[in-house]
């Protein structure tokens, strides 16, 4: 799609490095990743934690306090 929008490259907004990996194999270059913000909850920080220790996504999580 990006080929046919003749879109070469772009600028991702992304915490998965993947994505980034994926579209420079389809010959999209990726200019810059940029890393988006992530709203850390008790509720889901479990979740936030697998995606980081399973798919090396690029996500700070601090400790919760309160």
């Amino acid at each position: 799609m990006l080929h046919t929008l003749g879109a070469p490259a772009v600028r991702l907004l992304s915490n998965n490095p993947d994505k980034a990996a994926q579209l420079a194999a389809h010959g999209i270059t990726v200019t810059e990743r940029v890393p988006t913000g992530v709203h850390l909850s008790p509720s889901n920080l479990r979740y936030l934690r697998a995606k980081v220790e399973h798919t090396r996504h690029t996500l700070a999580l601090a400790p919760l306090v309160g």
